[in-house]
């Protein structure tokens, strides 16, 4: 075989041809290569159900052990395929922090950074509909920010219970064991 990226690889179903063709890929494909699933609302906004990620957009993580957890697109590595997200970092054996590495299929667009002219070119945004998108996040951010407000109280008052029933318990320990 030849090191020459060649188009008429795309339709193989031979395994290695396949792998062949996404390693020896150029820039402009690698870029669709990393294209992430967009969130309901933004698949209606734009009209399209996945876009090339973007340094700055706001990602969710839908599998694996960060599960459930978002952070902002820091940088996106064009030769190995992945996405590195903010605040989502592990400890290596050492002791030093390291971020986390995620597949594009893994991850979910919540927020799209609509800074980029050409973005908003291609996907024909008007400024009344990059507005209206801007709104309507910001707007399902506050509703979240006050759930999880809510979620915490509880939390705080199960933790009270449990304690309140730990002492309970030792209390009459103590009293069996006085007898």
């Amino acid at each position: 075989m030849t090191q020459k990226w060649k188009k008429s690889w795309k339709s193989s179903k031979k395994p290695s041809k396949q792998r062949k063709y996404r390693l020896n890929a150029p820039y402009h494909l690698r870029k669709k290569f990393l294209s992430v699933s967009l969130s309901d609302n933004l698949k209606e906004k734009m009209g399209t159900s996945s876009i090339p990620v973007r340094t700055g957009d706001k990602a969710e993580i839908m599998r694996g052990d960060y599960e459930g957890l978002s952070g902002t697109v820091d940088r996106v590595d064009y030769t190995n395929y992945k996405v590195y997200l903010s605040n989502i970092e592990r400890e290596r054996v050492d002791g030093t922090e390291t971020k986390v590495a995620f597949d594009p299929s893994n991850l979910r667009l919540v927020k799209l950074e609509l800074e980029d002219n050409k973005r908003i070119e291609k996907y024909e945004l008007s400024e009344k509909e990059k507005e209206a998108i801007k709104i309507k996040e910001k707007e399902e951010t506050d509703s979240k920010e006050e759930s999880s407000d809510g979620k915490v109280e509880d939390d705080e008052e199960s933790e009270q219970d449990s304690e309140e029933e730990e002492d309970e318990k030792t209390d009459s320990k103590k009293e069996e064991g006085d007898k």
